[in-house]
């Protein structure tokens, strides 16, 4: 028994029922696709303002170079101390004390120093971004360094410890030290604690900078620096104001206390700023 063709009408409505799917599946793949424009258009609007925003809150001006103040003296010249941390090739120090006792902002003062003399690039790791000017590059892998760069690394920006040694920016860190003088990099180190540092941080160490330290301090440091806390303790108690402002450097070149001037651009923004993404930070290390 044959089937009977469609009618007219039949087809008619077919061929309507087939324009309309036709024109409907355009039209929402047009209007898919708008939106997809439209959102993509108005994200990059709103990077390029809040990217905007981001540079014009940066502190600006260029870098000044103000030398560290001689409190006392041990041995050596001061003068000699700075010229090798500004002008060597490669050197490897580290900067120690309790929390709040001003690590960063001692960190940032050599950095601009460092800065100022316009023959090496400078970089931090650590930090946030938006509270640095424009001439200190923030970076997150060591590696990338260029050949004869000054880099500032905040312990407590990062995740590296004694106790993450296998951790990938532990590694990365320890292969750094190690090929530094190779690449003539520089790196100064922001720690409470030599005991969260890698020993062999430690061991290739050209200079401390020993900012006061915490109650417990000398009892968890590592021995040799613990031999020289317990030796210059007394000495931060004679200086004024207890030496809360004092720096103890141990060097080859210098021994003794010294004070620094902030940073030019240091603010309380800034302290604030360094202060919520290290903690930022920390808070993503302990998850």
């Amino acid at each position: 028994m044959s089937r009977k063709r469609p009618g007219i009408l039949g087809s008619l409505w077919k061929a309507l029922v087939w324009a309309v799917s036709a024109i409907f599946h355009v039209l929402y793949h047009a209007v898919r696709q708008l939106f997809r424009w439209l959102y993509s258009a108005l994200f990059a609007v709103g990077r390029k303002a809040g990217d905007a925003r981001k540079r014009a809150s940066r502190p600006s001006g260029s870098a000044g170079s103000i030398p560290l103040e001689q409190l006392s003296s041990q041995k050596g010249s001061l003068a000699a101390f700075e010229e090798k941390v500004y002008s060597a090739t490669s050197t490897i120090g580290l900067v120690l004390g309790a929390r709040g006792s001003g690590k960063s902002a001692l960190g940032m003062r050599l950095l601009e120093n460092v800065a100022a003399k316009k023959t090496r690039p400078v970089y931090a790791m650590g930090f946030e971004q938006s509270a640095l000017p424009a001439w200190i590059s923030c970076t997150e892998e060591l590696g990338t360094l260029p050949n004869g760069a000054f880099v500032l690394v905040d312990e407590g920006g990062i995740a590296f410890s004694s106790r993450q040694s296998m951790s990938n920016v532990n590694k990365l860190l320890s292969s750094l030290i190690l090929i530094a003088r190779h690449k003539d990099i520089s790196v100064l180190f922001i720690s409470q604690n030599s005991a969260n540092l890698e020993i062999n941080a430690i061991r290739q160490s050209d200079y401390l900078l020993l900012r006061k330290p915490s109650l417990l301090q000398m009892d968890f440091e590592r021995k040799k620096i613990g031999e020289i806390y317990g030796r210059i303790a007394a000495g931060f108690e004679k200086l004024p104001e207890n030496g809360q402002y004092a720096t103890y450097v141990y060097s080859d070149e210098f021994e003794g206390f010294v004070a620094n001037q902030l940073a030019s651009f240091w603010s309380q923004r800034a302290s604030k700023s360094f202060s919520s993404f290290k903690a930022e930070r920390q808070g993503q290390r302990e998850k």
